[in-house]
């Protein structure tokens, strides 16, 4: 489905990533980009995180209105709303993880068009990524927190419509790393780990950590490899990472090399649900596939840019 010409819509494209793909996707010059979210207060930041050249804003209860009525003009709908993630919401985490791309899912099919969401590297729980459309592959998946069940849950059912009449043209689920970048601020105490080692560092405040090993990839780079996805017209899932393991030391010292200043660390134990943090690498081989290219800066660099 060619992109010249036409929109996409991103929900909650204010928010960290969706933000960082509406860039992508608005300076490429060959889409635009319809933004729907909400800004919360002005203190909150999060409104700088908003393109300037957008095509239009949408509020969220707008949504499907406006979707009624745009729809000739729209080749897809990115979901990358994330209510509900960190602050203990049930029901806010499984309305946009699975109930807001449901309704989505059943526009996309009767107006063919393309759909993508934001999944998680953490459906995966222990286990080995696994790139498989096979639903029975996806039910098997044993993630160790909600926000891990919930994406699973939208993933097995997307992939349970395969390619007949109830199925989108294009579905592309995106299973996200562990993301750091511009386009925090509005996260307050909930931001990464790398841009509070940052910000503590530069404030000379100590930092309480424990020591794990994630998946850490610069908002930047994965928002290029999602806009190249999109733009491509592929489907399917893809795991959006660097493809590599980053120590909370490791995250340390980038946070000191990129400030020039010393971080006071306070070690800790790890927390009794720590067994549940992604703790899988990205597996790239899909993207390499394609011929994306899979190009990461390092923690240093890209705390440099935060």
């Amino acid at each position: 489905m060619p992109s010249l010409g036409r929109k996409f819509i991103i929900i909650g494209g204010a928010g960290l990533v969706g933000s960082a793909v509406a860039r992508h996707l608005a300076q490429d010059g060959s889409a635009q980009v319809i933004i729907c979210d909400q800004l919360g207060s002005s203190a909150s930041g999060k409104w700088a995180n908003l393109p300037s050249n957008m095509a239009d804003l949408w509020t969220p209860d707008d949504l499907m209105t406006r979707l009624d009525k745009a729809w000739r003009d729209v080749a897809g709908v990115l979901c990358f709303a994330d209510a509900g993630h960190s602050a203990g919401d049930m029901d806010g985490l499984f309305e946009t993880s699975y109930h807001l791309p449901r309704r989505i899912w059943d526009y996309a099919v009767a107006k063919q068009r393309a759909i993508y969401w934001a999944s998680s590297m953490h459906v995966y729980g222990a286990a080995k990524p696994d790139l498989s459309t096979d639903p029975h592959v996806i039910a098997g998946f044993q993630p160790k927190t909600a926000f891990g069940r919930a994406k699973q849950a939208f993933d097995y059912f997307a992939a349970s419509q395969g390619t007949g009449p109830d199925a989108a043209p294009i579905a592309t689920g995106f299973r996200l790393a562990s993301v750091y970048g511009q386009g925090e601020s509005h996260k307050g105490a909930l931001a990464s780990l790398p841009s509070r080692a940052r910000a503590h560092a530069l404030d000379e405040r100590p930092l309480s950590v424990w020591d794990e090993r994630r998946d850490w990839v610069h908002v930047d780079d994965a928002a290029l490899l999602i806009t190249q996805i999109v733009l491509q017209g592929h489907a399917g899932f893809f795991d959006i990472g660097s493809g590599a393991l980053t120590s909370t030391q490791a995250i340390v010292k980038a946070s000191e090399a990129a400030t020039s200043k010393a971080l006071a660390v306070e070690m800790r134990p790890a927390p009794a649900n720590a067994h549940s943090l992604q703790t899988a690498a990205a597996d790239l081989s899909a993207l390499e596939k394609l011929d994306i290219a899979c190009t990461f800066r390092t923690m240093e660099t890209g705390l440099s840019l935060t």
